[in-house]
């Protein structure tokens, strides 16, 4: 069931995800390798102890600036009333089965802040001899100003911190492991999912479901055309994932606060949520960010081991970044009420932890407005530099907040190393994938006013590639994503091309250009002669690519301009994309039929699908047709040269022919009635059918929702779509 490219890829997440809760520059995350309260008892002591120490820092305050002030590191390290209270404290409430070396530990690292810098004045053992257990010391009473004595501390004060320190390790437990959770299944749930598809179901049990939970737009009847212009209907299937998205989230921010009563540390309930939810979104934000750049990622391992698409991965980049940004909104909202009611805002603005986490959380909401589909339609190149340097803020705002606000003992720097690592590894299989071919030569031939052809030769790709050009533009890093042609005559018709019938079909189609075609071809730009010597090219057997591009504007004008040139144009070729599940388009016994519809340059994104209508057989299990609109005949001619080497010039439009094993339908220059294609070729189809489709928005909508109609009705249908949709 699993292809070789799959099990490494499955490998490399599973060896990934065992390192979460360990793994880090710094230290682990609480709960999974770190305690930051390693004896509650001795903890709750240092909670319940008195801080008005008379420290020789106070020499010449008022009472008042006493009062207000916090001892000094130094000053606790050094003071005998406090080093004696604390150490009978734990001698009296820490059970006798707390081993003396743990305490030892707490003592010297854990009792006083900055204390790697320090020297404790005495030991644990040796504060504790100073005390005179014979008459036990009592409990500090409210008329004390200053805590200058050895004193007990009461058993419901104790009781009090006790809780405190329980209720906090447990919040900081869970903090961990919610956010862990939210990480891990955000990657696995996918894997997980699209392991049901080898169930072995019935296909009427399959093609019924699909139709109803997977296939249809989540409401309404589109899914690829925007709603209002703002955004795109999930489908069904796509929409319950995003609904686990949310609910997880949210489990992951508002789970788990255990309530400890009385609290000596949280007194008030609704400051100790504020803070708690606080932490914990800012927490599993981050834990998100990985996700988000996973899912994001075309090279990313998700897409070997599931089969869901690129475009369904986009989708759910885009909602996962919604929700960490909400939660990156309520961290910060959530910390200002408390600077504020706590009258500390002043104070606090004055730290690089909290002027760099508001750098971070204006980067991480300005990213939602920047990246609405208006702004991705229209000023691609814009969204494209604003995403990117919004992300460095956001990541670099992130990392300097915990790194100034922990110094390195948070544990939280784990997930951003885990997103740069995936954002390094996307970038370093990007770079091999270019690498693999280096700088081609593309020749770009203008089929008709609407349709360029772009042939890059000595490459051998699949599927779909991403395309650089250099010299266009000064932006060389900018990309393109198309379908590729392999450009091979008898492919689709399962033949195999020889080097003689190549030649022979080489010297028919160059006599074949009288003198009055290459006067009229002069006139039309070279359109006519280039089409036929691409002709030519593509029955060779040496290996090549081809592009179809519709011509528009911004690149593809640039593109234009350099047509029936002569000149090749250097190009970089990222590839080979998609199609890693290659079962879904090859005929079997429940699916031996393949129809194929196609608008416009679609037919590029289609042309391997029926290419593996003959990858298991000699000749079609079942019927392999093709129905495609368009509204110039130009990329028809172009197209029907490549698959039989005729010319559709010698058809009748709108009448059937066979190109090969196909059996095409082409309608030129009218829009195809997708609902009466479907239902007269899947109605009365013998066994299920795989409709593939590809093209206008609109069009593979409209068969979208015809399919998944047809498919709650009773007729099996496995549906494929292959447009690219982001």
């Amino acid at each position: 069931m699993w292809s070789s490219n799959t099990m490494p890829a499955l490998a490399i997440v599973l060896s990934a995800l065992s390192f979460i809760p360990s793994t880090s520059a710094t230290v682990p995350l609480e709960g999974y390798g770190r305690d930051d309260y390693p004896v509650d008892c001795a903890q709750a002591c240092s909670y319940a102890m008195p801080y008005n120490l008379d420290c020789p820092e106070y020499a010449g305050m008022t009472a008042e600036e006493k009062a207000a002030a916090y001892p000094s590191a130094a000053c606790f390290a050094n003071d005998t009333s406090y080093l004696t209270s604390i150490a009978y404290c734990i001698h009296s409430y820490c059970p006798k089965t707390v081993k003396i070396y743990k305490i030892e530990y707490f003592w010297e690292v854990k009792m006083i802040y900055d204390s790697e810098a320090l020297t404790i004045r005495w030991s644990y053992p040796e504060a504790l001899a100073q005390v005179n257990t014979t008459t036990p010391p009592k409990p500090m009473s409210p008329d004390e100003t200053v805590f200058n004595r050895t004193i007990s501390i009461d058993t419901t004060t104790y009781q009090s911190y006790m809780n405190g320190v329980k209720g906090y390790k447990a919040v900081a437990k869970n903090e961990s492991m919610y956010s862990i959770l939210a990480f891990m299944t955000c990657v696995m749930v996918p894997i997980g999912f699209s392991l049901l598809r080898f169930l072995p179901l019935p296909s009427s049990w399959r093609s019924k479901f699909y139709g109803y939970f997977i296939d249809p737009p989540a409401w309404g009847r589109q899914h690829s055309v925007a709603t209002l212009g703002i955004g795109m209907v999930p489908t069904r299937g796509q929409a319950l994932f995003i609904i686990y998205l949310i609910g997880i989230n949210c489990l992951a921010t508002f789970a788990g606060y255990p309530n400890y009563t009385p609290n000596g540390i949280f007194p008030d309930r609704h400051y100790e949520l504020m803070r708690h939810i606080g932490n914990r979104a800012g927490s599993v934000a981050f834990a998100n960010i990985p996700v988000v750049i996973l899912y994001a990622g075309r090279s990313s391992v998700l897409l070997r081991l599931t089969n869901w698409s690129y475009s369904t991965f986009l989708l759910l980049h885009r909602w996962t970044a919604t929700i960490c940004v909400v939660q990156v909104a309520l961290h910060s909202l959530l910390w200002l009420r408390i600077m504020i009611e706590g009258d500390s805002y002043p104070l606090v603005l004055t730290y690089p932890y909290w002027y760099v986490g508001i750098v971070g959380t204006v980067a991480f909401s300005a990213l939602i407005p920047f990246s609405i589909l208006p702004i991705r339609k229209i000023m691609y190149e814009v969204f494209l530099i604003t995403h990117i340097v919004l992300t460095i803020g956001a990541l670099v705002g992130s990392w300097y907040h915990i790194v100034f606000l922990y110094e390195d003992k948070g544990g939280f720097e784990i997930w951003l190393i885990i997103a740069f690592a995936f954002w390094g590894l996307e970038r370093m299989l990007r770079i091999l994938r270019v690498s693999r071919y280096g700088i081609k030569k593309a020749y770009v031939t203008r089929i008709d006013d609407k349709y360029l052809r772009i042939d890059i030769p000595d490459v051998d790709a699949h599927g779909h590639c991403f395309a650089y050009f250099p010299t266009l533009s000064w932006r060389v890093w900018e990309n393109h994503p198309f379908s590729i042609v392999n450009c091979s005559k008898g492919q689709l018709d399962g033949e195999s091309p020889s080097p003689s019938s190549a030649s022979h079909t080489q010297s028919e189609n160059e006599g074949a250009i009288s003198p009055t075609e290459a006067s009229v071809s002069k006139e039309m730009g070279g359109a006519m002669s280039n089409i036929r010597q691409l002709r030519v090219q593509c029955n060779t057997t040496k290996p090549g690519i081809t592009l179809f591009i519709q011509n528009l504007r911004g690149m593809t004008a640039k593109l234009a301009k350099k047509a029936d040139t002569g000149i090749a144009i250097p190009i970089l070729i990222e590839s080979s994309y998609g199609h890693e599940d290659t079962s879904r388009f090859e005929p079997n016994t429940e699916y031996p039929n393949t129809l194929v519809i196609s608008g416009g340059v679609g037919i590029a994104g289609v042309l391997s699908s029926l290419q593996a209508s003959l990858s298991m057989y000699a000749k079609p299990l079942g019927t392999t047709k093709l129905y495609w609109g368009i509204k110039s005949k130009g990329l028809v001619d172009v197209v029907k040269s490549m698959i039989v080497g005729g010319d559709a010039a010698e058809e009748k439009e709108g009448e059937p022919s066979n190109w090969g094993h196909i059996e095409t339908h082409v309608s030129v220059g009218e829009r195809m009635d997708i609902k009466r294609v479907l239902t007269t070729e899947l109605e009365n189809a013998i066994g299920g059918t795989t409709v593939v489709v590809c093209g206008p928005h609109a069009m593979c909508d409209e068969a979208r929702y015809v399919c998944a109609a047809m498919a709650r009705h009773g007729v099996v249908i496995r549906y494929v779509e292959e447009s690219f949709t982001w």
